[in-house]
C-alpha cells in the first residue's frame, strides 16, 4: 500500500532538514573526549562536640583485624562501628607518623631521618593541629600515659616515650607566639590519669590526643618489658585490655553518645623481620611507606559494620578531626587528603 502524497511530502521535508542541520536518523556515536565526567557531590561533614585519637603501635593490619583471640575488644569495635580497610601509614619508624597525624607532614630533619628519625632532639616549627585549633577557639589536650607531670617536655621516662607525643616537639606548643602574645600551651600535655576525671566532670577538651605507654600500646611485651615482635600475643592482649578498660567508659558515656568521635589507629606496620611491610600504596609498590594498618572510626553516627576501601594515610585522620569539629583550616597534606566523611550517616551542625 502506497503512502498518501501528503505524508510523502512531510517525510521529504523532515529528511531535508536533517541533512541541512547535519543531523542523522542513526544514533550519534560520542567520542571519549566529549564525555563530561559527573561531578561528585560533596557530603556534608557530621559535626561533633569532642574528638579523640588513640594511637597504638607497630602492627600489621592482618595481625589485628580478625585476631579475636588476642584482640576481642578491638575487633568487636571494628565490627560494631567503622573500619578503614585500605589505610597505610606514611613511613617507618614511629615519630614522623605521629607528625603526619597532627601536622600533616614529616617533622624531623637531617641527620635525624630514616632509621634515625626517632632520635630527633629538636623542635618542629610551623602549623599543626594545636595551633589550628587554638586559632579557631577550640580546646585540646594531649593525654600521655605515664607522663611524669603536666607540661613535661623532656626526654623518655620509661614507659613514657617522647616520640609518641608529638605535641612535646611543636615549637608553638612549647613556647607560644611572642608576637601575638600567645602563651606556651605545654600545660595542655597532661598525664593520662586525668582523662577519667575530665570525662567524669564533663570537662573534656574539644580534641584529645591519647598515647598509651609502651606496655599498653603493643610496642613492648607487658610481661617481659622488652620490645615486642610483630604479632606478639602478650603485647596485643595488653593493648586490647587497656582499650577496654579506658575507652569503654568513654564510648558508653552520655558525652560520647551525644557527640563523640573516637579514632583508634596504629602508627605503623611491622618495620623489620619476616612480616615487614613498607608499602605506601598497594597499586604503587615502588613507593616506600609505613605499611598496611587498621584505623577504626567509632561514633554514634557510624552505622554498624561500616567499611571503606578508599586509600587513606594519616593526614586523612588529621583532616577528619578538624572537619568533625567544624574547622576547615588544614596543615600540611591534610589540605588535600581524601575525606573520611563516608563513615557517618547523620549530618548535623
Amino acid at each position: 500500500m502506497r503512502a498518501p502524497v501528503s505524508l510523502l511530502i512531510i517525510l521529504g521535508v523532515i529528511t531535508a532538514l536533517l541533512v541541512v542541520t547535519g543531523m542523522s536518523c542513526a544514533p550519534k556515536q560520542t567520542r571519549v573526549s566529549e564525555v563530561v565526567p559527573a561531578v561528585p557531590v560533596p557530603v556534608e561533614m557530621a559535626h561533633f562536640e569532642h574528638v579523640f585519637v588513640v594511637v597504638e603501635e607497630n602492627e600489621n593490619y592482618d595481625e589485628v583485624i580478625g585476631n579475636t583471640k588476642d584482640l576481642p575488644y578491638l575487633n568487636a569495635l571494628a565490627a560494631k562501628y567503622g573500619l578503614a580497610t585500605n589505610y597505610y601509614a606514611n613511613t617507618h619508624p614511629s615519630l614522623n607518623n605521629y607528625f603526619y597525624l597532627t601536622a600533616g607532614r614529616s617533622g624531623t630533619r637531617s641527620p635525624w631521618v630514616g632509621g634515625l628519625a626517632d632520635l630527633f632532639p629538636g623542635e618542629v616549627p610551623g602549623e599543626n593541629i594545636a595551633s589550628v585549633l587554638t586559632a579557631n577557639r577550640k580546646t585540646w589536650k594531649a593525654y600521655a600515659d605515664s607522663l611524669p607531670r603536666a607540661g613535661y617536655l623532656g626526654s623518655d621516662q620509661i614507659p613514657y616515650v617522647k616520640r609518641h607525643n608529638p605535641f612535646a616537639y611543636f615549637e608553638n606548643v612549647r613556647h607560644g607566639k611572642v608576637a601575638s602574645g600567645q602563651a606556651s600551651q605545654a600545660a595542655n600535655i597532661v598525664p593520662f590519669d586525668s582523662f577519667a576525671d575530665d570525662l567524669k566532670h564533663d570537662t573534656l577538651p574539644d580534641y584529645s590526643f591519647i598515647a598509651p605507654n609502651l606496655y599498653n600500646d603493643g610496642h613492648n611485651d607487658p610481661v617481659t618489658r622488652r620490645s615486642a615482635v610483630c604479632g606478639d600475643h602478650q603485647a596485643l592482649q595488653g593493648a586490647d585490655a587497656w582499650l577496654k578498660t579506658n575507652m569503654e567508659p568513654l564510648i558508653k558515656s552520655d558525652t560520647f553518645k551525644r557527640g563523640g568521635l573516637l579514632v583508634i589507629v596504629f602508627d605503623e606496620a611491622c618495620e623489620s623481620g619476616p612480616k615487614a611491610d613498607w608499602r605506601f600504596d598497594p597499586s604503587r609498590p615502588g613507593i616506600k611507606g609505613g605499611g598496611h594498618v587498621p584505623a577504626l572510626i567509632i561514633s554514634s553516627r557510624t552505622p554498624s559494620g561500616t567499611t571503606r576501601d578508599g586509600l587513606y594515610h594519616h593526614e586523612s585522620v588529621l583532616r577528619l578531626c578538624l572537619r568533625a569539629l567544624g574547622v576547615e583550616q588544614f596543615p600540611g597534606r591534610a589540605k588535600t587528603a581524601p575525606d573520611m566523611d563516608g563513615f557517618f550517616s547523620v549530618k548535623t551542625e
